[in-house]
């Protein structure tokens, strides 16, 4: 079955459409997997180094309650052997506590901002990695979209070229399923005012129309090739 130039031209318009949009899917794809690739391992660099902060810290509590432990033990020895009051020896317990405490909570608190930090990073990591994607995506589309728009103009000045051809002839179909009865019929005219010996011969136009447009008598002989 024949198909006529309009449907031609809808495939063709179809057909590279849909080579372009795949060729960018494609590149969208490989984008986001790279981008993806990237983000999973900076994420497990990321929550590799978090996850040594609770450990580093609590091996340096560790050291430092130890080291209170033997401070506490050496300074009830002393007073025992020297032979202080009791008073004064538990003033001394007293600060080494105090002590601890403070250094202990210091502690603490540094490894709650380590912690805080690290799982600030990973938020501005996954951030960032969105941001990537969304970015990626829209300087791809954006090449799609210039793409398409030139195919469209390609295809359109296709349809324009073949439709022109058409003319040559006399068809004027072509135009008149593209632009509607009254464009073409304009067009017609046009060419049949251009072409009026070849209009003739086709039985486009009368004798008299002939005459009209030519000042001249029309050759009849030249009719019966065409009807």
């Amino acid at each position: 079955m024949a198909t006529t130039l309009q449907d031609q031209y809808k495939t063709r318009q179809n057909e590279s459409a849909a080579q372009i949009n795949n060729l960018y899917d494609k590149q969208n794809a490989a984008q986001a997997n790279k981008l993806r690739s990237q983000f999973e391992t900076n994420l497990s660099n990321k929550q590799a180094e978090l996850n040594k902060i609770s450990p580093q810290y609590q091996t340096q509590a560790n050291t430092l309650a130890a080291n209170y432990e033997r401070r506490r033990r050496n300074a009830n020895l002393g007073a025992m052997t020297s032979g202080l009051a009791s008073g004064t020896a538990q003033q001394q317990q007293m600060a080494l506590a105090n002590q601890f405490g403070t250094n202990y909570g210091a502690l603490r608190e540094q490894e709650a901002e380590a912690i805080n930090q690290g799982n600030q990073d990973i938020a501005n990591l996954r951030t960032a990695y969105n941001n990537a994607l969304v970015d990626a995506r829209a300087e791809t589309d954006a090449k799609r979209d210039q793409e398409l728009i030139k195919n469209f103009n390609t295809n359109r000045d296709w349809l324009d070229t073949q439709a022109a051809n058409l003319t040559d002839y006399g068809n004027f179909d072509a135009y008149r399923n593209l632009y509607g009865e009254a464009q073409a019929n304009q067009m017609r005219n046009v060419w049949i005012s251009q072409h009026p010996e070849v209009a003739f011969q086709a039985g486009m136009i009368s004798a008299d129309d002939y005459r009209k447009l030519t000042g001249k008598a029309a050759n009849s002989g030249y009719r019966s090739i065409y009807q």
